[in-house]
């Protein structure tokens, strides 16, 4: 799973680079590059995951990224009754950038031009001991605090959409704003087994997102690996192999 989530960050980072097959060459082979090939790779990984042998201070930054891309992957392959993903965001260039962690669009019903929904999603990771709540709770009121903004900077870049699409964008942020049932909120958090939650941790939600009243307009979902820490290090290691 962690070279899954390794190679799928990395054949979207480098885009149609050439970046991304000599990565993957090398990882498979053990190879690592040297010259201008290793020189071509590591501006695509080191924003994140810095390089090798010591990596970035930061701790929190790879773990927070590889929960993004466990959301990402995990949305990209769900299959939900009567909904066709129209739009799924992929997870930012950089941990420290500004914006929503996730935003998704379902045509519904699936295979018309009908109608769109949306999700604005808030990601966190939580590597400590004890209960996800208070995770939950900061992300509920992040998204409570700030989705106005997260949501203009997603209208604004994909505004040269075409279709129904580019239509949802010129309505987006007054859809958000006036708690539409077109629009919703999700909360996820990558943890470790250990502290899964053992009913729902995402009863206080409602809360911070009280106007979200419509049925299907929250989600959350709980992301868990044994050791999530040891996972997204995987998922580095994974990354550094080429390099």
């Amino acid at each position: 799973m962690a070279w899954i989530v390794a190679d799928a960050i990395m054949e979207n980072r480098a885009g149609h680079s050439r970046a991304y097959t000599l990565w993957r060459d090398a990882a498979v082979k053990a190879q690592p590059l040297s010259g201008d090939d290793a020189r071509l790779v590591k501006p695509f990984v080191r924003p994140v995951f810095e390089l090798p042998p010591k990596g970035s201070a930061a701790d929190d930054h790879v773990p927070g990224h590889v929960g993004e891309w466990l959301w990402y992957l995990l949305t990209r392959e769900e299959h939900l009754t009567g909904h066709e993903l129209a739009l799924l965001e992929p997870p930012s260039w950089s941990v420290t950038e500004g914006g929503g962690d996730g935003f998704v669009v379902h045509r519904i019903p699936a295979g018309t031009d009908t109608s769109l929904i949306f999700k604005l999603w808030e990601i966190k990771k939580f590597t400590g001991g004890g209960s996800v709540s208070g995770t939950i709770t900061k992300a509920a009121s992040q998204l409570a605090r700030r989705g106005d903004e997260y949501v203009a900077k997603i209208s604004w870049a994909n505004s040269t959409l075409p279709g129904d699409l580019g239509q949802l964008m010129t309505e987006l942020t007054e859809l958000w704003m006036r708690a539409d049932p077109r629009g919703g909120a999700g909360v996820s958090v990558s943890t470790n087994t250990a502290s899964v939650p053992k009913r729902s941790a995402f009863t206080q939600v409602t809360t911070y997102l009280p106007q979200l009243v419509h049925p299907g307009q929250l989600r959350g979902l709980v992301v868990a690996v044994e050791d999530f820490n040891a996972f997204a290090t995987q998922v580095r290691g994974y990354l550094w192999s080429a390099l």
